[in-house]
């Protein structure tokens, strides 16, 4: 689960790891071995840079629950968002012309559904 949450917190502050390392002035080899495979657990002094990095609490980076961000934002607005980020991030590079037909089709697509 820490291993999960670190790397969706990572994602959702549309960080890379070695910003990350930089940060905390954790090397960032260690902080692939809480994201990779390996799925390492840190001592409570390193989860709680990592938190601080990445704007939640340990609690959350842990269990998953009680997220404090300044933007007070639920777990489950966190998954969406990564989950569409990659096309909220091609939305923003239409160029503004065509941005009227984008959002037309998907209000279109979107009333479509049962």
């Amino acid at each position: 689960m820490f291993r999960d949450n670190l790397k969706e917190q990572i994602e959702y502050k549309g960080m890379i790891i070695k910003e990350l390392a930089a940060k905390t002035g954790i090397s960032k080899r260690t902080i692939d071995t809480y994201v990779d495979s390996r799925a390492v657990i840190p001592n409570a002094e390193i989860a709680v840079k990592l938190a601080e990095a990445l704007d939640t609490s340990v609690e959350y980076l842990v269990k998953g629950s009680e997220q404090k961000s300044t933007q007070n934002i639920p777990h489950a607005d966190i998954k969406n968002y990564v989950k569409y980020k990659r096309i909220i991030d091609d939305l923003n590079s239409i160029s503004q012309e065509y941005l009227p037909a984008v959002e037309a089709m998907i209000h279109a697509a979107a009333k479509k559904l049962p």
